[in-house]
Parts: structure tokens; C-alpha cells; sequence
């Protein structure tokens, strides 16, 4: 199952299938979006971590035991196929900034959903990979634009072509994370520090920021950059904006309240 927890404007969404290390069946994959949907809407909501249950994975990926019942055939994969794009879709368009906290296996689905958070720690046990040419599957377009957009194309073709696994000394070497944790207890602390400066920021800031990433990394045409202009706009004309300038002046922390 997949885990939602809001706290203090911090949603933690836990990937919750441990006897599979936490590998996302259909019943997971079609929860999903309703679950985006509520991290979206609510507007006491600034930052999401992902992160997984027990201490052997992050997330391992797909539920393979279950393919041969949703993903056995052309047709039935391109139904299992249409529920990860939308996924997919609903993540990249999150307005709120993301967190992966990766310990253990982080492999396939997995690897791409911790690749499209905005940032990323793990600890030294974690295991990131692409094991798609070792299961005879095929690794679709948009999911290696997801690592590529990340690690680049020679490293990109490396990970795909070869289905090796990286450790969390080689992830921070290739940027697959912009942190390395020593153990389960500081990965949490880099990931409480994280949240700390996003949830102080300006969140009509940092969603302007999401969006132009999110235009900036589009497939399927041109950045939109009237999109990326009117949430700059909102910045410019908000209390937010003012509420900085009055803190900048007087010395002080801001109080940011998303208006």
C-alpha cells in the first residue's frame, strides 16, 4: 500500500509492500493519483518525501509476481503502462518541491520516481538500477528521458544498455543525489534540514521555480513560457513578495503564508 501522512506541512508518502521491498503493484499504481491529487490541494502542504517502509528498500519497483496477470501481453501492458504515465504526469506536474529518502534498493519505477523529485539523499547501503534488458522488458522513452535528464546520455546509455547496479557512493559521484548519509539516522537529519528551508521558503516562489523546471523538461513540444510567466507574475503581485521586501529591510525571518 502506499502511506500518506501530513504533518506540520510536510506529506511523507511511504511505499508500504515489504515482503516485495516495496514494489508497486496495480492496487498501489492505481492509488496513486488520488493521492497526488490530496498533496496538491492542500494548501498546508509545502514540501513531499518519499521514502520507504522497513530497512531493506526504498521502493524495488514494479511487482513483477503480478505480471503475468497485468503485463503478460501487449494489450494488457499498455493498460499497466497508461497507469504509471499518469502518475508520471500528476508527479512532474506537482507544484509542491519533493524529497526522495533512499535506503536499500532503489530500482526501476522506483528509480524513476526518486529521479523525479526534486532532490535526493541517500544512505551508503542504497542500490540504484535499471533492470529492464535483464527481465526482457523494454525501458520506454519518457522513462530514460527521466534519467537522462538527471545523469546525461553517456551515463544515461550505461545504465540502461548494461542493467548494472550503483551504490550510494557512485549515485553521489554521478549525481543520481545531491546527498550522501552515513547511516538511516542522518539521512534523516539532511532530509529534516531540507524540509526546514522549504517549508520556510515562499511557496508561490518555489512552485514558479517547480513550473519552469517542469516547462524546461518537456517532450512534447517547447517550454511554455507564458505558463512559467504567469506564475512568476503571481511572485511579483503577491503579499509574499512584499512580506520578503519588509523582512529584507527590518533584519528578520520571513513569514511566508503562500498569498
Amino acid at each position: 500500500m502506499l502511506h500518506l501522512t501530513i504533518d506540520r506541512g510536510v506529506a511523507r508518502l511511504t511505499f508500504e509492500n515489504p515482503s516485495r521491498l516495496n514494489a508497486i503493484n496495480e492496487a498501489m499504481w492505481r492509488s496513486f493519483p488520488k493521492i497526488l491529487a490530496q498533496v496538491q490541494d492542500d494548501i498546508t502542504v509545502r514540501v513531499l518525501v518519499l521514502q520507504g517502509a522497513g530497512d531493506r528498500a526504498f521502493c524495488s519497483g514494479n511487482d513483477i509476481g503480478e505480471f503475468e496477470k497485468v503485463r503478460a501481453d501487449p494489450l494488457a501492458a499498455a493498460a499497466y503502462n497508461a497507469l504509471q504515465r499518469e502518475v508520471a504526469t500528476r508527479f512532474r506536474a506537482l507544484t509542491k518541491p519533493s524529497i526522495a529518502a533512499i535506503h536499500g534498493y532503489c530500482l526501476g519505477a522506483g528509480f524513476e520516481l526518486a529521479l523525479m523529485c526534486d532532490l535526493r539523499v541517500c544512505t551508503h547501503d542504497a542500490q540504484f538500477g535499471v533492470p529492464a534488458v535483464r527481465l526482457g522488458l523494454p525501458y520506454r522513452l519518457e522513462d530514460i528521458a527521466t534519467i537522462l535528464n538527471v545523469v546525461g546520455l553517456a551515463q544515461a546509455r550505461e545504465m540502461v544498455l548494461l542493467g548494472r547496479r550503483y551504490g550510494g557512493e557512485d549515485a553521489l559521484r554521478l549525481g543520481l543525489v545531491n546527498w550522501l548519509a552515513g547511516s538511516a539516522a542522518a539521512m534523516r537529519t539532511v532530509v529534516d534540514t531540507a524540509v526546514a528551508d522549504l517549508t520556510s521558503a515562499a511557496p508561490l516562489s518555489v512552485a514558479a521555480a517547480r513550473i519552469a523546471f517542469q516547462e524546461l523538461a518537456r517532450l512534447d513540444g517547447p517550454p511554455d513560457v507564458e505558463r512559467a510567466q504567469r506564475a512568476a507574475d503571481l511572485c511579483y503581485a503577491s503579499r509574499d513578495y512584499a512580506e520578503g521586501r519588509a523582512a529584507q529591510r527590518e533584519k528578520r525571518k520571513p513569514a511566508f503564508q503562500g498569498n
